[in-house]
């Protein structure tokens, strides 16, 4: 029974001997080296007290920051980082937050403001191509007056219409007869025929003008055809649309020649809603992406549709892509020139992301802070993708489920630099050739740097 109390106490004093070492390493450990301040690292001191320069308070740093790397390893590794420390109770103080890294869906917003614009489309060029001619009643007198389809937009005198009737009159009533009477050939008389008949389409006539027309010349006597009794020197210029005169070329009593553009009417029971995107956002469209179109004239109602065509260049004043949206145009809400905005969702898909908070731009590269807990940190550099509300792709550098400083990351980043935790990282991004260094000496601190230039010339400076 002695030798096992013997025994244990042995057994105490070995296990207190162990304890007491690994708690006089942890102190060794975190033991304070110097103070020195964040913004100016040249300064340290032996005890804590003021920035000589600045006047913050000097922080401390401890024998857990990082050891110097050697010249060799800096040129084999010029991107390694290495761990660092930072007391918790400081890091309370400082106020940083942690975030996880995740996979989340992940989906973009694009809006861009629009306007609407007619379907050019629908656009129709009124003219008259049998002949030359002369206005003598003009009832699209106005633009913007809206006309049915089939209604009279002008009456039009032309002896080349009066020509046109003559040779169609004398064909259809030979034509006819021949029905009536076995000839040698009507094949032949059947296609001199319709040969008139298609050169008189040339005048726009619909169907029913053309069977009145033939009405008339089968009830004209064999001396009416010859003196050309009942044959109208004028006809009606109709609407081939509903929709309202866009431009208007003539006047009453003008002249105008066979294809002069007299009228353009204009359909609108479809609208062009346009929107211009800027470069970093074109990329992500295409044609046929569903998208909402709302109106300040209409709060509350969006209208989807798809986006129907892409500009193949930009605009060169504007630097902006612009896209075409197709609306149909019921009870014609929707008029020309109207304010919209256009807006589309791009779905990325589930990816492996980060907070734009706990990233830290450095040019060419983005690096991190991982958390792994009581204080110890270590920076990362990563590979990231798109930017899309608010969070990063990440490409490499991270996996899913690592902690990361998602706040306060610019005081993080002092106190890296400070305890030389990022120390390889800034030499390898201050690296200079001796060229360089003559177009671009190092600059002196200078309490009046960074103060505009025209400054120094105001009086009393």
């Amino acid at each position: 029974m002695k030798r096992l109390i013997k025994f244990s106490f042995y057994f105490f004093y070995i296990f207190l001997f162990f304890l007491l070492h690994v708690l006089w390493s942890e102190e060794k450990k975190t033991e304070i080296l110097y103070y020195t301040c964040t913004m100016h690292p040249s300064v340290k001191s032996k005890t804590p007290g003021k920035c000589p320069i600045c006047s913050m308070d000097l922080i401390p740093v401890y024998s857990t920051s990082l050891e110097t790397p050697s010249a060799e390893k800096i040129q084999k590794e010029p991107s390694q980082t290495t761990p660092f420390f930072i007391p918790p109770e400081r890091l309370q103080t400082i106020g940083i937050r942690t975030e996880e890294v995740t996979v989340l869906p992940l989906k973009a917003e694009i809006k861009a403001p629009a306007i609407v614009s007619i379907n050019e489309s629908q656009v129709y060029d009124i003219n008259v191509k049998g002949g030359n001619g002369y206005v003598i009643k003009l009832y699209a007198n106005y633009v913007g007056k809206h006309f049915s389809k089939g209604e009279v937009l002008a009456t039009i005198l032309s002896q080349d219409w009066v020509q046109a009737q003559m040779d169609y009159v004398k064909a259809y009533r030979a034509w006819r007869r021949s029905l009536l009477v076995k000839k040698d050939n009507p094949i032949l008389l059947d296609q001199q025929f319709y040969h008139v008949r298609a050169r008189l389409r040339v005048w726009d006539l619909d169907e029913e003008q053309i069977k009145e027309l033939e009405k008339r010349a089968w009830a004209m006597s064999v001396t009416d055809v010859r003196t050309a009794k009942g044959i109208r020197g004028s006809f009606d210029l109709h609407s081939p649309v509903e929709g309202h005169v866009h431009e208007k070329n003539i006047y009453e009593g003008m002249y105008f020649t066979a294809g002069q553009s007299l009228l353009r009417i204009v359909d609108l029971r479809t609208v062009w809603i346009l929107a211009e995107l800027p470069e970093d956002q074109s990329r992500y469209i295409t044609v046929g992406l569903p998208c909402e179109i709302t109106f300040p004239a209409y709060p509350g109602r969006i209208f989807r549709s798809k986006i129907d065509f892409i500009q193949p260049h930009f605009e060169e004043e504007t630097r902006r892509l612009q896209l075409r949206v197709v609306l149909p145009n019921l009870n014609h809400m929707f008029h020309p020139g109207m304010y919209a905005d256009f807006k589309t969702i791009i779905d990325f898909g589930k990816k492996l992301a980060i907070a734009e908070d706990a990233v830290i731009p450095t040019g060419e590269k983005f690096v991190v802070f991982l958390d792994h807990g009581g204080g110890h940190l270590e920076p990362r550099f990563v590979d990231l993708g798109e930017k899309i509300e608010g969070y990063y792709i990440v490409r490499g550098g991270l996996k899913e489920g690592d902690q990361v400083v998602s706040g306060a990351n610019f005081l993080i980043d002092a106190e890296a630099r400070v305890q030389g935790a990022l120390k390889i990282w800034t030499r390898e991004n201050m690296k200079t050739t001796p060229e360089q260094n003559k177009a671009h000496p190092p600059m002196e601190h200078n309490p009046m740097h960074g103060m505009p230039g025209h400054m120094h010339g105001m009086p009393g400076m």
